[in-house]
């Protein structure tokens, strides 16, 4: 069986977040076209399909296809010129190649299955494949896929939580069994039920509490139920005449490749473009921020994914997307700061737009009597708002500063490096982008500010673009140090280790210092959306097949328990018979990872079933300080433990990529 897709899978070209079998395609098959030109040979994408044993030229018909490079009898020898033959095979050895390679998951050779009788056309030696394996019967592989598919019960709900209803708990288990009584009425053996999904979404914009409840159960096929349905003679019909029909798409106008596929980058040797002060961002360069960014976001500030995109569109309409080192600016210069507040759950359905952020940069500046500014920060580096901070500066012609005013993410607006030195955040504005912005000009303090911000948000609908008191150049270079920086590091590592096949984990514990708290599947999750917040937990379970973690401590008893309040907040090591053994807490970052490709995972995209690594980074030492945790440490958010910092090793600050490029 296949291995679960990651927590997003592109589909078609398009980013998904469906839970489907880790499957890599590619439009290669019996009946695929062959197109010549001179001595070369260009394969599909397209295909003669069911009229292969009708249309191909080995068979008696007039068009090229793989087939016929590979069968050999009197009118293929007479027909397709040996040099086209050899180009064609080796044009489809090379897209096999590629396909193995990108869907391997470790180093070296690996052991290949050929089935299906399309796999004539594949030759006896593949780069990268150690063993090729043809077993018995595989011309009717398809067939046999079809008979061991499972039935499947679904129950889809909006459960409320009232005293008047039965807990959620309850909730779940009546819609498991209504699940299961679905599956075995469609046909599933009840003796192999299995639940393969539970999903609570919440409804954002009500205040209830109402959840969306999802439960999926599958089990085997039952003997006997084969042949429940009737064929209708009306269906076969059309579809016997769709097989005669002589017509099928033969003019592509787009590349007749073998496959799309994206021009890899050499990750070890890639080197930023940095001019002076300056640094270019390039796709690559936000590959990189994207995953760093959300490793700093700690499960919060939105997915970056869409604003990701609008940075790489900018990118290709010939914009400047560019960073400045952080201590280049004059004393006097003006700096804003921008980016989102609002609950993660909003994001999934709200993508935002240009307009909120620099709705609310204008009514700042316009409410400080400021004409212009020199550049802008993020609020703070993680997800989306370091994202959206790129684009609103490129959109005003600005650079955006290598820092941000936090180091991570947090769920406060106060909870900033500035208002650790009782800075004030006003003026202030919130914006949905509908040229109506709601701006404080003065507030008593900043937990003011940020009730009335908060409320303000909520009334746009839990998600607005902010924009607070902008700072001078001195107090931009008092903020942490090289956040964008870093945030590029740590995606530079992820990336570096998807290409060499090796754990994305390993390498980002190493180069940050950090800690592997938990490796295992996500079996429970709750969430609720309030306030503009998203709060709740998630508990995870070690893999059947895995009691023991990498630091050699075994938990095949033992279960990790995290708390989230729009950023993961503490992880709890739960055993049966024993004391709670808290592993990590705010400040330090804990951060979810795709255990099959190292992507971080922010709180909305936590399913269950999904597989992860937990891991923790130590924070910085501002946050370890008595006035750092008071205002982000345990305390902050009711929970009543002691912060005791992850690992052993010191704290290292990050380096700028002018440090590590241009200053070596």
């Amino acid at each position: 069986m296949s291995r679960q897709s990651p927590a997003f899978v592109k589909i078609a070209g398009v980013r998904t977040n469906f839970t489907i079998p880790d499957v890599h395609s590619i439009a290669i098959g019996g009946g695929s076209l062959v197109r010549t030109h001179e001595n070369q040979a260009r394969i599909g994408p397209d295909s003669v399909g069911a009229r292969l044993a009708r249309e191909g030229i080995y068979f008696g018909g007039q068009t090229l296809t793989t087939t016929d490079l590979v069968m050999s009898n009197e009118r293929t020898d007479k027909l397709v010129p040996p040099g086209i033959k050899a180009a064609g095979v080796l044009e489809i050895r090379k897209a096999l190649e590629e396909a193995i390679d990108l869907a391997k998951t470790k180093p070296g050779p690996v052991r290949a299955i050929l089935v299906g009788g399309g796999s004539i056309i594949v030759g006896d030696e593949i780069t990268g494949v150690g063993e090729l394996i043809r077993p018995r019967h595989l011309e009717v592989a398809n067939a046999v896929g079809a008979a061991i598919g499972k039935i499947s019960g679904t129950v889809d709900t909006v459960v409320v939580p009232a005293a008047e209803n039965p807990s959620i708990d309850t909730q779940i288990e009546a819609a498991k069994a209504l699940a299961a009584d679905r599956c075995v009425a469609a046909g599933g053996n009840k003796d192999t039920l299995e639940v393969v999904e539970i999903e609570m979404i919440p409804i954002s914009y009500v205040t209830n509490g109402a959840t969306r409840l999802v439960v999926r159960v599958v089990a085997d096929l039952s003997d006997g139920h084969e042949d429940l349905e009737e064929e209708d003679p009306t269906v076969l019909e059309t579809f016997s005449k769709s097989l005669d029909s002589d017509s099928y798409i033969n003019e592509v106008d787009s590349k007749a490749s073998s496959c799309d596929t994206v021009k890899q980058v050499d990750v070890e040797s890639y080197r930023p473009r940095i001019e002076g002060d300056l640094w270019f961002l390039s796709e690559t360069d936000l590959q990189f921020l994207q995953d760093g960014t959300g490793v700093l976001g700690v499960g919060s500030c939105g997915d970056a994914y869409p604003s990701y995109v609008a940075c790489v569109h900018a990118l290709s309409r010939g914009k400047n997307i560019t960073i400045r080192r952080q201590d280049t600016l004059p004393d006097d210069a003006v700096v804003v700061i921008a980016g989102f507040m609002g609950s993660p759950t909003v994001y999934l359905e709200r993508i935002p737009g240009m307009h909120e952020v620099t709705d609310a940069v204008r009514a700042v500046l316009k409410t400080a009597n400021t004409a212009s500014f020199d550049a802008m920060i993020p609020n703070e580096i993680g997800g989306m708002n370091a994202f959206e901070a790129l684009l609103a500066a490129q959109h005003f012609g600005k650079s955006t500063l290598d820092t941000d005013c936090v180091a991570r993410a947090y769920p406060f607006l106060w909870q900033t490096v500035r208002c650790l030195q009782h800075v004030p955040l006003v003026p202030a504005a919130a914006a949905d982008g509908a040229g109506d912005p709601k701006v404080f000009a003065a507030t008593k303090d900043n937990l003011e500010t940020e009730e009335l911000m908060r409320d303000a948000c909520t009334d746009l609908g839990s998600l607005a673009g902010i924009c607070v008191k902008p700072l001078d150049g001195i107090e931009a270079r008092s903020l942490p140090r090289n956040s964008f920086s870093l945030a590029w590091s740590i995606g530079r590592s992820i990336a570096l280790s998807r290409s060499k096949k090796t754990d994305p984990v390993t390498m980002l514990l190493k180069e940050q210092n950090g800690v592997l708290l938990f490796r295992g599947k996500i079996t429970s999750v709750t969430r609720h959306v309030a306030k503009g917040f998203t709060r709740g937990s998630v508990l995870l379970s070690p893999f059947a097949e895995d009691g023991a973690q990498s630091d050699g401590r075994t938990v095949s008893n033992a279960s990790l328990f995290v708390e989230f309040e729009n950023e993961n907040l503490s992880a709890v090591l739960r055993r049966q018979g024993r004391e709670d053994q808290v592993l990590a807490v705010c400040p330090d970052l804990i951060c979810f990872l795709d255990i099959a490709n190292g992507a971080p995972l922010g709180i909305s995209d936590y399913k269950f079933g999904l597989r992860v690594s937990v891991v923790a980074l130590r924070a910085p030492p501002i946050w370890a300080t008595e006035k750092g945790l008071e205002m982000g440490g345990p305390q902050a958010f009711g929970l009543d433990v002691e912060y005791k910092p992850v690992g052993t090793e010191a704290y290292e600050a990050p380096k700028s990529v002018w440090e590590m490029f241009v200053d070596r």
